[in-house]
Order: structure tokens, then sequence, then C-alpha cells
């Protein structure tokens, strides 16, 4: 967390480098002889560079050939020297988070003709993977270059040396691929802000040098570097102000180098593998100008020092994801007055603060989840009127929710209360958010909370009260009227009554979540107006009716959970058809009836599809084998759908912490999706199992029990060697049981009880595991668990070997009549050749009966024979030849 973080510091440099530029060059431009205010060439040039740009906004409708238009100098973005006329700046900086700014196209180079430029900013347009220009070099004036986030590739040119009078240059997370070296950095010896992030450039800068003594801030985040770094890091020591290493590769503990520069504001080390405790140096003095320290997502351990209150410029502290511990005071904060920010939060920290204890700092981020506040309500918190965020998730709070706590700041944007076990009632928060604010969220899941749903403000984001006792109806919530509402979780409480018409307001849900609750009547038509919802989950509840077509227009669904409720009528085909996104669909324990629609094999993103415990009748479709997800490796589910903007309190997704349960079982999303599953059981279903399910090779779980199948068990099930739980019991499946069942190595689970299977059990490691009941009601199923041998086992063939009686039974079956029938077969061939009588024919005729006869006998071991007895065939016709027979 940083209060001032890299893209702050960027705008603000950003902004002082225009004002600068505006005052002293202006935006006027000398009159030419033709009488406006631009020269031809230049004009010309932003020209070209417009065609080649697509501007689907209407951008730079102000650039045209046409006479009103000439005057290039008056162009958006567009700024001229007083007294030359030529461009000096050009700025399209698009706002990342408005389309209506952004650029698309190529990086003509036909740009680089504007020589006389100063600034050029570019940033968060789209220049479909376009290189840089080697013609960049001719910009030789230029001090200001913004190329941050433009999706450029290929290379930095060397070229880039020649702009010597550069003073900042930001050519972060773009697509170099293909950089070949970063000498040319050591040529632009005026640098003083440096972002080259997001690039992995981990190879080049051990070897840079550097004639500048003038870099203040330097931004490498994101490029795998490792500590090899540090030897060219710590030439600036004596410069840096701002110097952000997150996400890369560092390991080991903190250098103690750090702490010789001196004239730092700004460290950003997160998200690395530093390990160890906090070098002491930085608690002893020399780091005194230090406003923003981020070690968050480390190795860091050890305990806070209370030298830490030397640091009394601090405004941002964030040392979450560590493994911290020990006790927090009031001594260790009594001399930050400064602090703005604090982010301690998944350490093992302890707070003990007096209950009359008023800190000496306003914070506007409060992030302390998993940190030991409890077991009261911390009373300081109502010292702090100024905050945005707060979270104090996971505190070990076992309080009633204060009164003062109705009383919010107005500046409060995000609440995060989850995972403890508060109790009373939630305040009106209506009157607490402020009306002009946007993303306002709260998160109370996971606590004691009950009575009836607050009020909350009609441009709420995220609403997280699951798994409390709250009751009533959900009607209070249509006082979001706004189209703000993305993320509403109200699970796991006692809520009842039917669905308010008024959802039908918040087109920009994606994530809705009503299970485990008393809701009752029809899924109304409305959802069809929910076109952008992603997770519609409904279980556990007591909703009738069908499913609506309206559904059908919510295509980026990817969890469908009906499970568990009254709903009846056949399962649509379109769901096959068009919620192709789907990962998740969840109907059982329903009424539905029907059979399944061979469209369902269109999910070929489906990671479980559970339609079981219905009435369901038909066959297992035969195109089940196209669930191609279930055959894939390396896949999860889109996680995205998953995430809430509260991770700006709290650094977590829903993910983490919504779950189902399936089964049983409670899983985690996250851990659902590691459950590949198709479960089909307690239904009508007739027919065989379809041999295309052995295609489905990652599949982890196989219920198909409880139904009416018929047939044998696919001969290649082994080839779902992921396979950990296999049900088919209550069944009329027959014949034996294949043998490349014991490739299963991951079956944990095995029931085939109740059917008709019959033969030896096959043996392995995993098949030995399991005990009788899983192969119970299968009477002619033999070996052990079931019973300790099979008939005939033991038994001495005359050469001394054993041998299985069940083997002998298939081997003699076949055998024996092709043996009889083979000597028949090759007597009559010798017959046939040694005598020359009209008989002769007649043994040639039975000889070849007794061929198509061979010809249609099953097994190997027929096939066998004939051919032996063709050998002896062969080998009479040689010895009569011999011996003139």
């Amino acid at each position: 967390m940083k209060i001032l973080g890299a893209g702050s510091l960027h705008l603000i440099y950003a902004l002082l480098v225009l004002l600068h530029m505006q005052t002293s060059i202006g935006s006027n431009s000398t009159t030419t002889d033709d009488g406006v205010k631009c020269i031809k060439s230049e004009r010309q040039a932003l020209l070209a560079f417009k065609q080649g740009l697509v501007d689907e906004h209407g951008r730079l409708s102000s650039w045209g050939s046409e006479e009103e238009k000439k005057n290039c100098c008056e162009w958006e973005g567009v700024q001229c020297s007083n007294t030359t006329g030529h461009i000096t700046m050009l700025n399209l900086t698009a706002y990342l988070y408005d389309l209506h700014f952004i650029l698309r196209g190529n990086l003509s180079p036909s740009l680089f003709k504007l020589q006389h430029l100063i600034f050029l900013g570019l940033s968060g347009n789209n220049f479909n993977l376009s290189h840089i220009p080697e013609s960049i070099g001719s910009l030789n004036k230029i001090q200001h270059l913004d190329l941050y986030y433009c999706n450029l590739s290929g290379s930095l040119p060397s070229q880039l040396a020649n702009l010597t009078s550069l003073q900042y240059l930001d050519l972060s997370y773009n697509n170099f691929n293909s950089v070949k070296n970063l000498e040319w950095l050591s040529r632009l010896s005026y640098l003083q802000y440096l972002r080259l992030s997001g690039n992995d450039l981990s190879k080049y800068f051990p070897i840079i040098n550097t004639s500048s003594t003038s870099l203040v801030h330097l931004d490498l985040g994101s490029n795998n570097l490792t500590t090899s770094a540090f030897q060219w890091l710590f030439n600036f020591s004596n410069s840096l102000v701002s110097l952000y290493l997150s996400s890369n590769q560092f390991r080991g503990p903190i250098p103690d180098t750090f702490s010789h520069m001196t004239f730092l504001e700004e460290l950003d080390l997160s998200n690395n593998q530093f390990e160890g405790e906090i070098p002491k140096s930085f608690w002893s003095g020399n780091l005194s100008s230090l406003r923003n320290l981020n070690l968050r997502k480390n190795r860091l351990s050890g305990t806070i020092p209370k030298g830490i209150g030397l640091l009394s410029k601090l405004e941002a502290l964030s040392i979450s994801f560590n493994s911290f511990n020990g006790v927090i005071t009031e001594k260790h904060f009594s001399t930050l007055y400064n602090l703005r920010g604090l982010d301690l939060s998944s350490n093992h920290l302890s707070f003990n603060f007096s209950c009359n204890w008023i800190p000496p700092f306003q914070l506007k981020y409060i992030l302390l989840g998993s940190c030991k506040l409890g077991p009261g309500f911390p009373s300081w918190l109502q010292t702090q009127r100024s905050y945005k965020y707060l979270n104090i998730s996971a505190t070990g709070i076992s309080d009633s929710i204060p009164i003062w706590f109705g009383n919010l700041p107005s500046t409060a944007r995000g609440l995060d209360l989850s995972s403890n076990q508060i109790r009373g009632i939630l305040p009106d928060f209506s009157r607490n958010f402020s009306s002009d604010s946007s993303d306002l969220g709260i998160d109370t899941s996971g606590n004691h909370l009950e009575g009836p749903l607050p009020s909350f403000p009609a441009n709420t984001t995220h609403i997280n009260l699951s798994k409390n006792s709250f009751n009533g109806s959900i009607s209070s919530l249509c006082a979001i009227t706004d189209m703000s509402l993305e993320f509403l979780d109200l699970s796991r409480n006692q809520l009842f009554g039917e669905l308010p018409d008024c959802m039908m307001r918040w087109s920009s849900l994606r994530i809705l979540n009503l299970a485990n609750n008393h809701f009752f009547g029809k899924i109304p038509s409305f959802v069809g107006f929910l076109s952008l919802i992603e997770t519609f989950d409904l279980q556990n509840n007591s909703l009738s009716g069908k499913i609506p077509g309206s559904l059908r227009n919510c295509s980026k669904l990817q969890f469908l959970g009906l499970s568990n409720n009254r709903l009846s009528g056949i399962i649509p085909s379109w769901i096959g058809e068009r919620l192709n996104s789907l990962n998740f669909l969840l109907l059982k324990s329903n009424y539905f009836i029907g059979e399944i629609p061979l469209e369902t094999c269109q999910l070929t993103n489906i990671l479980l599809l559970d339609l079981s415990n219905n009435s369901l009748s038909g066959h297992i479709p035969w195109c089940i084998g196209d669930l191609t997800a279930l055959a894939r490796k390396d896949i999860t589910a889109q996680h995205h759908f998953f995430n809430s903007s509260l991770v700006s309190i709290n650094y977590r997704s829903y993910a983490d912490k919504a779950s189902i349960v399936w089964k049983g079982i409670e899983y985690p999303f996250e851990n659902l999706t590691l459950q590949r599953t198709i479960d089909l059981s307690s239904n009508k279903l007739t027919g065989e199992i379809p041999g295309q399910i052995s295609s489905l090779s990652e599949m982890h779980q196989l219920n198909l029990s409880r139904n009416h199948l018929i047939g044998r068990i696919p001969p290649d099930i082994g080839q779902i060697r992921q396979l950990e739980s296999l049900d088919l019991s209550h069944n009329r499946l027959s014949g034996r049981l294949p043998l490349s069942m014991s490739q299963l190595y991951s079956l944990s689970k095995l029931d085939l009880s109740y059917n008709n299977f019959s033969g030896r059990i096959p043996t392995s490691t995993q098949m030995d595991t399991f005990n009788a009941s899983a192969f119970a009601g299968n009477p002619t199923l033999c070996g052990p668990p079931l019973t300790p041998s099979c008939p005939g086992d033991e038994k001495l063939i005359d050469d001394g070997v054993k041998y299985n009686q069940q083997d002998k039974d298939e081997f003699w079956k076949a055998f024996q009549p092709s043996m009889k029938l083979g000597m028949a077969f090759g007597f009559l061939g010798v017959l046939a050749l040694k005598i020359d009588h009209p008989w002769k024919h007649v043994c040639l005729l039975l000889s070849n009966y007794m061929k198509v006869y061979l010809s249609n006998l099953k097994g190997y071991l027929c096939l066998i024979v004939s051919a032996l007895c063709l050998v002896i065939t062969v080998s009479a016709a040689r010895l009569r030849r011999k011996l003139k027979f």
C-alpha cells in the first residue's frame, strides 16, 4: 500500500512539466506567410500519424486538412512555440479507465519528424505491438518521453542514446521481447525520472554504467531482477528520492546499503522473497526522510522495533503478508504524526492499546486484517474520522457493534469486518457513505450479525453479508437505484421472500449469491437483464417453476448454481448453446425430467457438471467426450469473475472466502476448480456408458450411481488417470471389470456395488486398498477383497506352474475346440496332399470349411491354432516332396 505510488508521482511530475512548458513556450505560434499558425511539414507529419490510428470516439476530430483546421497549433494535445512556431509538445496520454481517450493503431515513424518536440506523451494508447522506430533518435531536444502501457513490442533501439536532453523517460509495461542492451542509458546524463518496470530486463542491469548523477526517481518493478542488480543500483545512493523494486526475484536479507540512501523518501521492495528481519539501520535515523515504506508480500520475520518512531516523516507503512510477530503498543506510533496509511495485515502481530488511547495521526487506510485486535472492539478507531478503507477482518473480535460505529466518516468507501464473531445489528449505512463517492463496499461476512438487512447508499458497488443470521426480505436493497452494484453476496443467512423486481436495475451485477436462504417463488424473468452476470448462485432455497428462458441472455455466466430447490421441467437445450462460458453447472436435487440435451456437450469449458438427484431419463449423451475442459491439463476457472474491488481493502479475492457445500463437503471456490466432476447419479438414466467418457483424462470424480445403466464399463476407463472417485453402484452393469482399472493410480474412492459384474476383480496396488463394500451385491464377482480366491485358484497344471481357474476357463473354452478342429484341419491337409483319389477333393472341401469355421471363432488362440495348422500343412507338403510320398 502506498499513498503516493509510482503512478501518482508519474502524474504529478507530468503535470509539473506541463505547467512549466505552458508558461515558457505558450500555446500559440508565430504566424506563417499564409496566415496559418502552423508549420506545414509538421502538420503533414501529424496527419500521417493520425492516418495509422483508429479514433473510435473522435478524440482527434480537430485534426484535419480542411481550411478551418489548418492551424495544427490548436489541435487536441498540440502546443507550439511562441517564437519559432514549431510543435514542442504532443500530449495524447490516455486515461486508462476511460475508453473514450484510447487510440489504436500503429506508431508511425512520421511522428518523429517533429524534431522540435520537448514533450511527447502517448501512454495508455494501444499501438498493436508496434516497434519503436529508429527515427526516434531524431528527437534530440526532447526532455519528456512517456510511452507507458502502449502495447509496444520488439527491442529498445540504441538510437535512444541520442536523446541526451531527456529528463523523464517512461517505457514501462510494454512487450519488449528482444532487448539487446541498455548501454544507451549511460548517455542520458540529465535523466531524473526513469521507469522501465514490467519489461523483464534482468539480463542487462548488472553491466550498465551511467554517468547520470541526477537520477531521482527509479522504477524497475516486475523485471525479474536478482541481487546482482544491487551493485548498479547503489551507485545512486546519493541522489535517489524514490526507488521501486517490487515484484522481482530478490532473495535473502534486505541489504543494509539501502540505509545509505539518505535522501530516500519512497522505498518499495514489495512482492519479493526477502527474508529475515528489517535491518536495524532502517531505524537508526539515516532514513529520516522516508515517507513511504512498502515491504509487503515477502518472507520477513521478527518484531517491529519501537525505533520505527524515528521515521517521523513516515506517511505510509505497509508490511503485510509477512511473518512478523510480537506486540504492537502505543509507543510504536507515539511520534508518527504524519502517518496516513497503515497496513500490517496477515502477520502474527497483537495490539495492546489502552481503551482511552488517542493516536497522534488520522489515517486514510487502516488495514489490520488477521492481526490480533480482540476480543473487544478497538475503541481507538472512534478517533479516526478521515479513513477511506478499514479492514479489521479475522482479528479475533467477539464483541457487539458499538453505538458509535453507526456514525462512520463521510470519507469511508470500504469496510471489512469479516471473519470475526461480531454480534448485533448493523446500522443504516445509507447516511454514512458519501453520496458523491464511487466504489462503495462493505463486507461483514462470517459473523453473528442479525436482524433485517440495513439500507445502503444508492451508489453502492459491493455488498457481502454472507454467513450471518440476517432475516426478513431483501426489499431494503431496492434503495440501490444506481446501475453501480457489481457484487452481492447474501448467502447463508435466514432471508426469505420472493426476489424483488428492483433487481432488474442492477445491470452491472457480476456476482449474485443468494444461496442457503429461504427464498421462494419462481426465478423471475428479469434475470435476463443482468447481461454481465458471471456468478448466479441460488442454491439451497425453495424456488420453484422452470429455469427462465431469459437466462439465455446471460452469455457471460461462468457459475450457475440452482441445486436443492423445487425447480421442474426439462433442462433447456439453450444452456449448452448459449452459455458457452460455463465452468460450473449445478442443478442437483430438483424435479427436472426428460433427457439430458445433446447440446450439453457444447459446454466445452465445464469443470463441474452436477445433474444428480432429479428424474432425468434416456441415455447419457454419446458426445460426452466433447466436454474438453475435463481432458485439458493446466486449466482452471477464470478467476477474475470472483474478484471484488474490496481487494483494495483486504488484498483478498472473493474466491478466497466464498465457498459452496457440495456432496457434504465445503469447498472454497478456488479449490472447487480442482474438482473436475461429472455427477449424474440418482436419476432414471438407461443405456450404456458411452465409450467417449474415457477421453476425459483429467476428470477427478465420476458418479453415475443409482440409475438403470446396462452393459459393460468402457474398456479404456483406465485412461482417466486423474480419477480420484468412481461410483457406478446400484445400476444393471455387467461383464468383467476392465483390466485397465488397475491403471487408475489416483483412485481413492470406488463403489461398484449392486450391479451384475462377474469374474475376477483386477489386482493392483491401488485396487487392493478397497474393502468388500466397494464390490458388494455382484454375486459372480470373485477374488480379494470379496473372496480369498476365485473357483479353481491354486490348481497345478502338469508342469507344476500355478494358474488361475478363471483364466483357465476362458482359455479352454476357446482353445479346446480350436485345437481339435485344428488337428483335424492339419490331418485333412496332409491327407489331401498325399493321396491322388476323388476323396482328395472331399478332404480339401472339409479343410476349407474348417478354415471358415475357425475364422469365426473368437480370440487370439483360434488364430494361433489356425496358423499352426497352416505350418503343419506346408511342412507336410515339403515332407511329401522330400520322401517322394
